[in-house]
């Protein structure tokens, strides 16, 4: 029959319709990296070239024919960059150890013990993540500034990790919920307390999990801009993105100068998602986000 290499009551060829889904997701493949990669090659050919060599001649050039670190130099002599990097790289480990270790043991005790609203109880923490971050700065904000804590680490890190920590206890809760209680039952068995089983058999089954908890706390924290503005007053509190921010208002620093801090925001999230990518997805597919 004529339609006989097509699916049932269909006039399209099955053959054909698969090449079409194959080349279709090729073409919707290759806008969306021309769409990522175009971005950010604009902003590396910037950032490794001279001002002179990107502008010369009233045209902008992007084709790098010389590398050069003259931007990064002037963002480390002339400007307060490692002070800004240092200030992100404090708080936001603090705030991804912290909303980890909250997902961890609030995960764990939502899964494992059983108490009246155990369900609404998980379900009102996600809830809460849907509160935006501007939302909670003025509350916040008074907080802090009552108890005396404004332009601090500590104060930092708790806004921090007031966002990002509903959600990952929420991704704990979904994780463990996957971790076969027969392990603890086989410790127990043998003797182990729940410590002690715990963190020698539930942690290391979990590990994709926390990870990816921690992974998403980091993003949160290391590309927060509204918390910093809020909480840190002094510009040597100022975090990476805060501190970039202000070189746009600076005459002495121009766009190579500018690209190259953007740059170097971008490093740390890069390199964890090269290396951590394979734990990121098996925490959020077996996590119940597939």
């Amino acid at each position: 029959m004529a339609l006989g290499e097509g699916a049932a009551g269909s006039i399209v060829p099955q053959r054909f319709q698969a090449r079409l889904k194959r080349a279709a997701l090729v073409v919707v493949a290759a806008l969306v990296a021309v769409f990522v990669t175009v971005p950010v090659y604009v902003m590396v050919a910037v950032a490794v070239q001279s001002p002179t060599a990107v502008f010369s001649g009233g045209d902008v050039n992007l084709i790098v024919e010389s590398v050069t670190f003259r931007n990064f130099a002037v963002l480390f002599q002339e400007t307060n960059t490692v002070r800004y990097f240092f200030n992100s790289l404090v708080v936001t480990a603090s705030s991804t150890v912290l909303s980890t270790a909250l997902a961890v043991g609030a995960g764990y005790g939502l899964t494992r013990f059983e108490f009246t609203g155990k369900t609404l109880a998980a379900r009102v923490v996600l809830f809460a993540y849907m509160f935006s971050p501007i939302v909670l700065a003025i509350p916040l904000y008074v907080i802090f500034y009552t108890l005396g804590l404004l332009d601090s680490y500590f104060a930092l890190t708790m806004a921090l990790t007031a966002i990002s920590a509903p959600f990952t206890i929420w991704l704990m809760w979904q994780y463990f919920q996957t971790v076969p209680i027969a392990l603890e039952e086989s410790a127990w068995v043998r003797g182990a307390s729940r410590t002690r089983t715990i963190w020698e058999v539930v942690l290391p089954v979990a590990r994709p999990g926390y990870i990816s908890a921690a992974i998403f706390a980091f993003a949160v924290a290391w590309n927060d801009f509204t918390m910093s503005r809020v909480v840190m007053s002094s510009e040597e509190m100022y975090t990476i993105t805060v501190g970039a921010s202000l070189f746009l208002d600076r005459v002495s620093i121009g766009w190579g100068e500018t690209m190259a801090v953007s740059l170097l925001i971008c490093i740390p999230p890069f390199l964890i998602a090269v290396f951590l990518q394979n734990y990121l997805l098996q925490g959020f597919n077996v996590g119940g986000l597939e």
